[in-house]
C-alpha cells in the first residue's frame, strides 16, 4: 500500500469516527467552521440526556446513542469524569476491556470515586489490565478514604474489600500504602491530533480547565 493510500484511509477512518461522535442520524445544525452545534441537553451536563446515558452505562445498557453520548461528553475532559467513567463501563460491556480500562483509569485518576472502586476490582479480576493485587488494594485505599465522599458524609461501600482478606502479604499491603500515600490527582486533556478532532466534532468546551502541576502540589495529599 503506498504512502498516500494510507493516508486517504486513515483520513476517512477520522471522517467515520467524527461522524459518529457528531450524533448521527438526522442532520445537524453546524457552524460557519462546519462544527456540529450542540442542543441545549449536550451543553447542559446535568441535563436529562447526560444523565440518562450515564444511568444506562451503569446498567450495562449501551445503545449506540449511549456510545455517542458518553463519548462527546468524556472527551470534554475534566469536569465529566462520570461520563469517560461511564463510557469506560460501555466499552468493557461490548468486550473492549483494555480501551475500557483506559477510560476508567482516566476518571480513577481525577479522584472519581466509582471509577477509584472499578479500578481496584479491574486489577483484581485482571479485565483489562494485568491482574495486580498491589494495584487493586491502592485504587481500594484511594476509594475507601476519598475525600469527595467523606466529606459529604458518604460512606464508601467495603462489602469488596473481604476479596482481599487472606490474599497478599503484609509487605503487599504496605507497597500498597506507600502508593497510595504518594499519589496525586492528574486530569486527562484530550492531545493526540484524533482526539482533538472528536473533540472538536462534538463541538464543545471543558467545563472547567484543568489544575496546573503547580496548583496539584499545593494540595495536601489527603490521604
Amino acid at each position: 500500500m503506498t504512502s498516500k493510500a494510507g493516508a486517504v484511509i486513515a483520513i476517512s477512518a477520522l471522517g467515520l469516527i467524527l461522524a459518529a461522535c457528531s450524533g448521527g442520524g438526522a442532520a445537524r445544525k453546524r457552524d460557519a467552521d462546519g462544527r456540529v452545534i450542540p442542543t441545549l441537553a449536550e451543553q447542559d451536563p446535568a441535563s436529562t440526556l447526560y444523565a440518562k446515558s450515564v444511568g444506562k452505562a451503569a446498567r450495562g445498557d449501551c445503545d449506540e446513542e449511549t456510545f455517542d453520548v458518553l463519548t462527546c461528553f468524556a472527551y470534554r475532559g475534566h469536569g465529566y469524569e462520570g461520563a469517560q467513567m461511564a463510557l469506560g463501563q460501555c466499552l468493557i460491556a461490548s468486550g473492549k476491556q483494555a480501551e475500557g480500562a483506559e477510560w476508567v483509569r482516566r476518571a480513577a485518576d481525577s479522584g472519581w470515586p466509582d471509577a477509584q472502586k472499578l479500578m481496584a476490582g479491574l486489577y483484581f479480576k485482571g479485565e483489562g489490565v494485568g491482574t495486580d493485587m498491589v494495584e487493586a488494594a491502592k485504587w481500594a485505599k484511594l476509594y475507601s478514604r476519598n475525600p469527595s465522599l467523606l466529606s459529604l458524609g458518604v460512606q464508601p461501600d467495603l462489602s469488596f474489600v473481604q476479596d482481599f482478606r487472606g490474599v497478599m502479604t503484609s509487605e503487599q499491603l504496605s507497597v500498597a500504602d506507600q502508593r497510595a500515600e504518594s499519589w496525586v490527582p492528574s486530569y486527562w486533556t484530550p492531545s493526540s491530533g484524533i482526539d482533538r478532532g472528536i473533540r472538536r466534532a462534538c463541538s464543545v468546551e471543558g467545563r472547567r480547565p484543568a489544575p496546573s502541576a503547580s496548583d496539584i502540589q499545593t494540595i495536601p495529599n489527603p490521604y
